[in-house]
Parts: C-alpha cells; structure tokens; sequence
C-alpha cells in the first residue's frame, strides 16, 4: 500500500525530510517518479487543485490588466541559474490603471 505522506517523508529520497525545505523539489529530474505528488493523482486528485490553478490564473489577470508595473532600477543585474535571478531583489513601482483606459 502506498501513502503519499510517507513517500514525501523518506529520508532516502528526501534529505531532512522533517524540515521545511522548499527547494527539496527543485531538482524534479533526479527523484523517483511519484515521489512528490502535492495534489494526488488519478481518480482521488484533490478537488483544491483545479480551484487553485483557476485562482492564480485570475490573480495573475487582474494584476496585469489592472495595474502599470515600472522598475525602480532599470540598469539592475542579473543572472540565469536556470530562471533570472536577481542579486539585491528587483524592485518594482506598482500603480492603478485608470479604469477609462482598460480594454
């Protein structure tokens, strides 16, 4: 019988598996297939799942159409590790649309 709580407990597949590690799912490649599985899968798979995608995709909606994002400092440094990263943050200037000029 397999329980998802204990397979994301293994101490072989998850170093420390007891303490709050985000980053233990970052290299996705190298553990077991089904060795994390957040939402379950198959028949069972977690009804929050589809209302959690649906949510974020509406967050993400509002946040662009609604708001006019600038940088504070356009000449900032980077580097890719795989994804941007930013050395001291990347600090932006958030301000509301006026509501005449969304489309």
């Amino acid at each position: 019988m397999w329980a998802a709580c204990m397979t994301h407990m293994d101490g072989s597949i998850f170093p420390n598996p007891s303490d709050f590690d985000p980053k233990h799912f970052e290299r996705q490649s190298s553990i077991p297939p089904y060795s994390f599985m957040g939402f379950g899968g198959g028949p069972r798979i977690c009804p929050g799942y589809e209302f959690a995608r649906l949510e974020t995709l509406i967050t993400v909606h509002y946040l662009v159409n609604m708001f006019t994002w600038k940088l504070c400092c356009p000449e900032i440094s980077f580097s890719r590790d795989p994804m941007p990263t930013f050395k001291d943050g990347l600090e932006i200037e958030i301000e509301t649309k006026i509501l005449g000029e969304i489309i």
